[in-house]
């Protein structure tokens, strides 16, 4: 499986590390974005790879603006990374609109990545044009995929690392701000 951060970790890092984030991070990121999560009503969930029953789910949703970031490495150079709810895929996307099996990554080995359907998946786009299964669509840095109702974005590593660095950004003044106003 796939490590996957969540945006608040890695902007905390970026602070602490400085210049070394880069370093640390050299690869390509897909982020799951903010919005409603859609917990299926049946029995259990996958949460990774972890079975919860689902009542345990419901009072620990995601809240706020925070994004669970995958990182891009497994399949760099060769090999594939699937995507979908079934705790088998790479990246395991617990959603109840997305498909067990949904999508499939792939990165040659000049590091050109693309994404393609899965035969049974439900509804798939890259920046709004959908996709056909198959048809392996190629991704750009910045590139919008919507599997169901979940909504990702690919980063390459120096975008990635750009996002980052400017939430840390935004930490950094709001923590100015309110000391600043908490001395007044």
């Amino acid at each position: 499986m796939t490590r996957a951060l969540l945006h608040s970790l890695l902007v905390r890092q970026s602070l602490a590390l400085k210049e070394r984030f880069r370093a640390r991070y050299p690869h390509p990121w897909l982020v799951w974005e903010p919005g409603a999560w859609n917990v299926s009503d049946g029995g259990e969930q996958n949460v990774a790879a972890t079975q919860l029953p689902t009542e345990e789910l419901r009072d620990c949703l995601p809240v706020g603006d925070d994004a669970l970031c995958f990182e891009l490495l497994q399949a760099m150079g060769a090999g594939s990374l699937s995507v979908g709810r079934a705790s088998h895929n790479q990246l395991v996307v617990n959603d109840a609109t997305v498909s067990r099996e949904h999508l499939v990554l792939r990165a040659d080995a000049s590091g050109k990545w693309t994404a393609e359907r899965v035969a049974e998946a439900g509804p798939t786009s890259v920046d709004g044009a959908p996709l056909q299964p198959g048809t392996p669509c190629p991704l750009v840095s910045g590139a919008t995929l919507q599997l169901g109702e979940v909504r990702m974005t690919f980063h390459s590593a120096e975008d990635f690392a750009a996002r980052i660095e400017r939430a840390a950004a935004r930490v950094v003044q709001s923590l100015g701000s309110s000391s600043g106003t908490a001395r007044k």
